[in-house]
């Protein structure tokens, strides 16, 4: 069977014969004739379609039937072009290809390939999460950083324990005058900045301005100590001070640091000034009282312990860090020595160096041209002449040339063009060494290796 090709009237795409619907436009197929079939496919077919159709004239030869001398008198011969000859004829014109018609697509409505892939799309969710991420880490720091500039806040100033026997509150903490609430939120404040383990048995009443202490406190200037820190407080009119000593600490010793064995020894004797006898003159001496005078005594012995104990740690101080200086010192002076030596080393590394008698240099490089290799003590550039400059350059030295008279040899070569010496060193040209490699007519580059070897002369 004939195969036959059809093209879509409207897009122009190749259709198969099963296809009745056009894939791409939807245009529906136009039912077109069947052509003649034939009986065989042999070439003999092929060339009665091609040759033109034989005629009744006797006069006409069959090119198909050999030729004789004399016909043949009793031999049915049949014409080819009979037993070939089409019992339908078709009009060929039907046929004829379409002249001087130009067939066009209709512009797409849809794509035919989608703007992204799903590896596209994937790709692109990821980086917006990312971004988003970023965008939040950001936020976040410039919070954080703008909080560190406003400071910490008042509540976590007011709350701190201050380590002193008076302490100072900060202008946030100070109630107004008659505002009793806030009165007694700072005196709570105050009492735990002033005795921060003990806080819990100390209980107090705030009204009118009038503040009233209640309580246990293991010694007296426990009691006085915070009967004068609610008194600093702005609004506090009077202080009712109803704390009580424990009766077995009131004459037990109390460890103090020496600020607080001055500020307790000022207010006894203030104490002791103002309980004086009304009655006596100006030239009266004070009775002394044994007990506090002793205890004067005993507090003022523990000051001298603490700061004897003070001085002590203060020169364990002093002491570690002077051996920490030595240490510091020594190991400095260690680092120093050793850095002379090797300076010494390379100096004497660089003396031998100098005294060889001989060394070789070796270069490779890829060359499309004309160049010229410099070589002076440890260094080897190029001097480009002509064609590509080199590339893949290196060079490598057993030993630096002297700045001697010496005399340089070629002692190997890998090269497909020429490398000739056409300068050897001298003190005229600075003991420089100059080698050309020419490979300009050879046609592209090629990789050029040579070994040179240089001899003191005597």
């Amino acid at each position: 069977m004939a195969s036959e090709t059809v093209f879509c009237s409207s897009c122009g795409i190749t259709l198969r014969p099963f296809m009745p619907v056009c894939p791409r436009c939807g245009t529906q197929r136009v039912a077109t004739p069947p052509l003649a079939s034939k009986a065989s496919d042999s070439p003999d077919d092929i060339l009665e379609l091609d040759s033109p159709a034989p005629t009744n004239s006797s006069n006409t030869e069959n090119p198909l039937i050999p030729k004789t001398d004399a016909p043949a008198a009793n031999t049915n011969v049949i014409p080819l072009q009979a037993i070939h000859q089409p019992e339908t004829t078709f009009d060929q014109s039907e046929f004829a290809p379409i002249q001087n018609v130009v067939i066009m697509s209709p512009n797409e409505v849809e794509r035919r390939f989608p703007i992204f892939t799903p590896a596209q799309w994937t790709l692109l969710i990821v980086g917006g999460l990312l971004l988003i991420l970023a965008l939040v880490i950001a936020w976040l720091l410039w919070r954080q950083e703008q909080r560190e500039q406003a400071g910490p806040p008042p509540s976590v100033t007011q709350m701190q324990p201050v380590p002193s026997l008076t302490p100072t509150l900060p202008p946030g903490a100070t109630p107004a005058p008659g505002d009793d609430q806030a009165l007694a939120e700072a005196v709570k404040t105050a009492l735990l900045a002033y005795n921060p383990l003990h806080f819990s048995h100390y209980q107090f009443e705030v009204k009118d301005g009038v503040v009233t202490l209640n309580g246990v406190t293991d010694h007296q200037p426990e009691k006085d100590g915070a009967e004068n820190v609610v008194r600093l407080l702005n609004g506090v009119k009077s202080v009712v001070n109803n704390l009580k000593v424990k009766p077995e600490s009131a004459t037990a010793s109390v460890p103090l640091n020496l600020a607080e064995a001055k500020l307790l020894d000022d207010a006894m004797r203030r104490q002791a000034s103002e309980n004086q006898p009304l009655t006596a003159g100006p030239s009266a001496a004070p009775t002394p009282d044994p007990q506090r005078e002793a205890e004067r005594l005993r507090r003022e012995q523990l000051a001298a312990k603490q700061r004897e104990e003070e001085t002590a740690i203060r020169k364990a101080a002093e002491e570690k860090l002077r051996r920490e200086a030595e240490e510091y010192e020594k190991r400095q002076e260690e680092l120093r020595r050793a850095e002379a030596e090797r300076r010494a080393r390379a100096e004497q590394a660089r003396l031998e160096a100098s005294v060889l008698r001989s060394g070789t240099v070796a270069w490779s490089g890829i060359v499309d041209g004309q160049d010229e290799i410099i070589i002076s003590g440890s260094s080897a550039s190029v001097r480009h002449l002509n064609g590509k400059p080199p590339r893949e350059v290196r060079a490598s030295f057993s030993a630096p040339l002297p700045r001697s008279p010496i005399e340089v040899k070629l002692l190997w070569n890998n090269a497909r063009g020429a490398i000739t010496i056409v300068q050897q060193p001298s003190a005229a040209n600075g003991y420089t060494t100059i080698l050309r490699l020419d490979d300009s007519n050879k046609g592209g580059e090629a990789r050029y290796e040579f070994t040179l070897r240089w001899m003191l002369l005597n």
